[in-house]
């Protein structure tokens, strides 16, 4: 018996640095994809072969401590196990994928999803797991990549990844998402191929902020920083420490960027001029206010725009990583125009979500 898991990557196009602050963000499943293909083993223990970053892992099952630091693959297993989920005796696996590492797209967000959506599927020796559930999926997905080692990411990344398509996701006060039917095509990823530090980069955008946020939400009066409007930002943000207050400032108007592209992409026909326009003022606010776009990048959107995209904004953390450009019927010029700043450029599309089939007998099935 074989199992394929597919789990893809993602673009966020409103919400960068809002998911961790309760605010909503809007993410896309991209064609890019990580997949674990493996089968279930009769002796105990797991072998993961990792040849895009030439590794290969060994464990048993549950793993009994961690070896190294984000060590993922050890945490699914084990946040399988203490959920009480059944996990299989042994796989032996292999893991590739499309996405670009350590660039902004989630590829380790996509190689958890994927990774949980094998596990399940060869949970209790191969005859299946529970019915997977894609948010449940997500869920577990985050408690092994994000609660287990005390990291400050959201739910973003796990939700586009087990979903699919575009999403909106609202994490506070619980968690909602709903998809959105605004038909979006053909982007461009760009990737600035410097590297990005992004547990630092989280750190200081959410400490800066919930700081500034607080002092905020305390000068208007409200319970929670989640009530504040651009109209209390006007009245409040003199009394937020002057270190904070482009942190408050951004945060706020991050929110409510997000809240009307939301209302835009709501119908199936959206207004893409209004779309776009929002998509750009989110970069400015990125690069002017959280300081999160790099020269090379603010260089590749500007490309971008220049050679007849609708919009071009960073993609994810920030500082060093991905771009990308929403360009109807403009994509090899786009294309061109970024590898000209001395990045690399590749065609994206909207993709679906998490995919698992287990082959028997020669034939294949989809899990639900």
């Amino acid at each position: 018996m074989k199992i394929t898991a597919e789990a893809p990557g993602r673009i966020c196009l409103f919400g960068e640095h809002q998911d961790y602050l309760g605010f909503p963000v809007i993410a896309a499943a991209i064609d890019r994809t990580i997949v674990v293909q493996g089968v279930v083993k009769s002796t105990p223990g797991a072998l993961v072969e990792l040849p895009d970053i030439d590794s290969r892992e060994e464990f048993s099952l549950p793993p009994d401590q961690y070896v190294h630091s984000r060590d993922y693959l050890r945490s699914g297993a084990r946040v399988l196990s203490r959920q009480g989920l059944p996990g299989p005796l042994g796989v032996s696996a292999v893991v590739r994928g499309t996405i670009p590492i350590q660039s902004g797209t989630s590829s380790s967000s996509a190689l958890v999803v994927a990774w949980m959506g094998f596990l399940l599927a060869a949970g209790r020796g191969g005859t299946g797991g529970p019915r997977m559930d894609p948010g449940r999926v997500a869920e577990l997905a985050y408690a092994a990549e994000v609660t287990e080692f005390g990291e400050s990411g959201g739910r973003m990344d796990h939700y586009a990844s087990a979903l699919g398509g575009v999403i909106y996701l609202e994490s506070e006060p619980a968690v909602r998402w709903e998809a959105l039917p605004a038909r979006l095509e053909e982007f461009v990823l760009g990737d600035s191929r410097q590297p990005k530090d992004t547990l630092r980069t989280l750190a200081r955008l959410s400490n800066g902020q919930k700081e500034g946020l607080r002092q905020a939400a305390q000068a208007a009066g409200v319970d929670n920083w989640r009530q504040l409007t651009p109209e209390h930002a006007a009245d409040t943000l003199s009394a937020v420490d002057p270190a904070l207050r482009d942190y408050a400032g951004a945060a706020i108007e991050n929110h409510w960027l997000t809240r009307k592209a939301a209302e835009v992409m709501r119908s199936p026909r959206a207004d893409d001029g209004r779309l776009a326009d929002l998509m750009n003022r989110l970069q400015t606010l990125l690069r002017d206010r959280l300081r999160v776009s790099t020269p090379r990048l603010n260089a590749m959107v500007d490309a971008s725009l220049n050679a007849g995209a609708l919009a071009a904004k960073i993609n994810g953390s920030g500082e060093g990583g991905c771009m990308f450009a929403w360009c109807p019927g403009k994509r090899e010029a786009v294309m061109e125009a970024i590898r000209r700043t001395g990045a690399t450029a590749m065609p994206i599309d909207i993709g679906p979500g998490l995919r698992v089939h287990v082959e028997r007998g020669g034939k294949m099935r989809e899990k639900p």
